[in-house]
């Protein structure tokens, strides 16, 4: 793939961790293979494609433009990736929007940017500095929902400070990997993670994601 000019081998890592004094030895790890994956990343590393023998992932930081072209994009890049693999079924999908909001002086609150709903409990919102929050629920058998809300502290590219929305939405399913049914899939764990965040995001938030905030 010319556009991921960055190749990097993914090695397996064993860590051991020792409390105490044992009463026996503890068994040596076994060495790995060199590579159990490869990651293709583009020049920026703001996008990188990385495939195992049984894993896929597509991930970027790039200002997002939309399910429609993200979704193209991931499907092109599985109609390369796929062949090579060539997985009989397809045991797991997941889709995860990481949002970062920046605070503003005049916005320093978490109660400014988003509001309590059926996912999110209202004690995070009466908080004026520190929260985390993380919900983990199943809306359909062999689905996940896993929602984490956290406040980011101040650093040089955000002096106030910001919010972390992370909703990861996977499925277990065990189907046929054949395009149309990936697509499918994508669809219906896009659509509740959007259902996710439109409940969640005040008008403050609209405004800033339509640039339309002064």
């Amino acid at each position: 793939m010319s556009e991921f000019p960055e190749i990097q081998p993914i090695g397996n890592l064993s860590v051991q961790l020792l409390i105490g004094q044992p009463s026996f030895a503890p068994e040596a790890p076994q060495p790995q293979a060199a590579a159990s994956a490869y990651r293709f990343s583009d020049a920026s590393g703001a996008r990188f494609v990385q495939v195992s023998k049984n894993q896929f992932v597509y991930q970027t930081t790039e200002v997002y433009k939309g399910w429609a072209p993200f979704k193209e994009k991931l499907m092109d890049l599985w109609s390369i990736s796929g062949p090579a693999l060539d997985p009989g079924t397809i045991a797991k999908i997941g889709l995860r929007y990481i949002n970062r909001i920046a605070k503003r002086p005049d916005r320093p609150h978490l109660s400014d940017w988003l509001r309590p709903t059926h996912d999110l409990p209202e004690a995070l919102f009466s908080s004026k500095e520190h929260f985390l929050g993380r919900i983990e629920a199943s809306p359909a058998s062999s689905h996940l929902r896993l929602i984490t809300l956290a406040n980011e502290p101040a650093t040089p590219e955000r002096p106030d400070g910001g919010i972390i929305f992370d909703i990861d939405r996977i499925t277990t399913e065990q189907f046929a990997a054949d395009p149309a049914t990936i697509s499918e899939k994508l669809e219906i764990l896009h659509e509740d993670i959007w259902t996710t965040f439109s409940a969640a995001h005040t008008p403050t938030l609209k405004q800033y994601l339509t640039g339309s905030a002064t």
